[in-house]
């Protein structure tokens, strides 16, 4: 085999690995079986090679999950003879694949305050994202094992070049965009620029990574759930299939772009086991609980033992549905539960939700001529009672591409609600309508429950759920919850069993 081809194939690994991490199924092996890897280069290690040996990551007993370490840059890596990188990272995420459990996600605010340690030794004090300018991706994993006392059984660091080359490779991906996202004033010192729309829509490599990357107004816990979302929609709608069906642009993007500590083909079935154990189990997101600290010139994020023995343990646990969103449709028996519950139950609305009070329906009117008898549009008659119509754009019809290299769309509107300040602040709950009743947002698996005279479908994302929809002969609408999954399952429902038309 050519020496070019040996030297490429860890990063080649990789590429499998991020297949792996978004698909999350069995197909995977269609990927791994059809692409023959070559053998490894006796002695040879290109990346993520620490001064000592290789790394020491831990190996997870057999049927056990694994715990990855995603470190998203906005540069390549270039990593001295010492170590540093000079570059902060932009995004941590731990993901943990296998055990027959969903997979569950969990984003480290990198504004974070943590105990960083020294070369010479000891240690100071700072912002978690300086790990990885100071020490790579190695101190970066030491620093995150030592705050969680979680195990890291691989590392992946992918420059954001790479992730708008994959999204667009992809074909783009359908997004449910909570809010319109504006900045038009970037350059130096600044943030970066972007004009996203609030709705369900297709968004290519460059918006979507605006997108995900977006922190003007945005606390980093708001755009950590954002991320984790990204990955939810991603798990969703990429397909084996195509990844192998364009292996060798995925392959040049990531021999470039990627780096990963996976240097065996053991590794690499070790993961590729692991996505299959996970397949149709669904994705868990984890909150970062913290709070701010400092001031308006030196602001950050901290976190106390407590709360991080609370995260430490949801991220650890193996959650049975209905925990997860990959709960199965009940069964006749807890259907029958659930309709007993409801008839027996009292009528009062969950608490922290209000009547929609009628003078503020107004507006609406006009985004259903908008749609001149397309799409209905439909009002909750409750909402949250902090909170009200989200500053910009909060009502918008449109269309929704039907894909990439399509000028077809499908109507659509969306109406955008601040759920409030506070804790609450940078939050947006929204009511989706459009006539396609097959968008991919709806093809995971999800519970029914009967309100008003409706049938409604449940999508859990963790504990809570994160959209509830409704299908009509005219389309499908639902109610998407926030990033940060504020409103409770009982909350959704009652705006959802709320809706109302709104005539024209």
């Amino acid at each position: 085999m050519p020496a070019a081809r040996r030297r490429h194939w860890p990063r080649y690994l990789l590429a499998l690995t991020t297949v792996v991490l978004l698909t999350a199924g069995a197909s995977a092996f269609a990927v791994i079986n059809a692409v023959p890897l070559p053998d490894p280069e006796p002695g040879k290690c290109t990346i993520l090679c620490p001064g000592d040996g290789e790394l020491p990551l831990p190996t997870p007993a057999p049927g056990r999950p694994m715990t990855m370490l995603l470190i998203g840059s906005d540069a390549r890596i270039a990593t001295s003879s010492d170590g540093d990188v000079g570059r902060r990272s932009d995004t941590i995420m731990l993901a943990r694949i296998g055990g027959g459990r969903p997979t569950t996600l969990l984003s480290i605010p990198r504004d974070l305050h943590v105990t960083i340690p020294l070369k010479g030794g000891g240690s100071r004090i700072g912002k978690i994202n300086e790990a990885f300018s100071e020490g790579g991706p190695e101190l970066t994993e030491q620093v995150v094992r030592d705050l969680l006392d979680i195990d890291i059984n691989h590392i992946a660091v992918i420059d954001f070049e790479a992730f708008q080359r994959a999204v667009n490779r992809l074909g783009c991906l359908y997004e449910d965009v909570d809010r319109s996202y504006f900045n038009d004033r970037g350059g130096p010192g600044g943030y970066a620029t972007i004009d996203v729309k609030s709705g369900y829509q297709l968004l290519c490599g460059g918006d979507t990574l605006d997108w995900v990357r977006y922190r003007h107004t945005d606390s980093d816990l708001v755009r950590g759930a954002r991320q984790q979302a990204f990955v939810r929609a991603a798990k969703v709608q990429v397909a084996a299939s195509k990844l192998f069906e364009n292996r060798t642009d995925f392959i040049k993007i990531f021999q470039r772009y990627v780096h990963t500590t996976i240097k065996t083909r053991g590794a690499m079935i070790g993961v590729i086991k692991s996505a299959a154990e996970a397949a149709g189990e669904g994705t868990r997101t984890v909150p970062f609980i913290a709070s701010d600290g400092g001031d308006a010139e030196n602001s950050y994020l901290v976190t106390s033992p407590a709360d991080i023995a609370k995260m430490r343990a949801a991220f650890l646990a193996n959650p049975k549905s209905p925990a997860s969103s990959s709960t199965p449709t009940p069964t006749p028996k807890a259907t029958s539960r659930a309709k007993r519950s409801k008839s027996s139950g009292s009528k009062a609305l969950a608490p922290g939700l209000q009547q929609f009070p009628a003078d503020q329906t107004q507006s609406l009117t006009n985004a259903s001529f908008q749609l001149a008898g397309k799409l209905p549009v439909y009002y909750p008659a409750v909402r949250l009672s902090s909170g009200g119509w989200a500053d910009r754009d909060p009502v918008r019809a449109y269309g929704i591409q039907k894909s990439r290299y399509s000028k077809g769309t499908y109507p659509a509107w969306r109406l955008t609600f601040s759920a409030g300040d506070g804790p609450l602040l940078g939050q947006y709950y929204g009511v989706q309508g459009t006539t396609w009743k097959d968008a991919p947002i709806l093809s995971g698996t999800h519970h029914e429950v009967r309100r008003n005279g409706r049938t409604l479908q449940v999508y859990l994302a963790g504990t809570r759920a994160q959209i509830v929809s409704w299908t009509t002969s005219d389309g499908v609408f639902w109610v998407s919850n926030t990033l940060s999954q504020s409103l409770t399952t009982r909350q959704m429902i009652d705006i959802a069993a709320s809706l109302r038309r709104v005539p024209g």
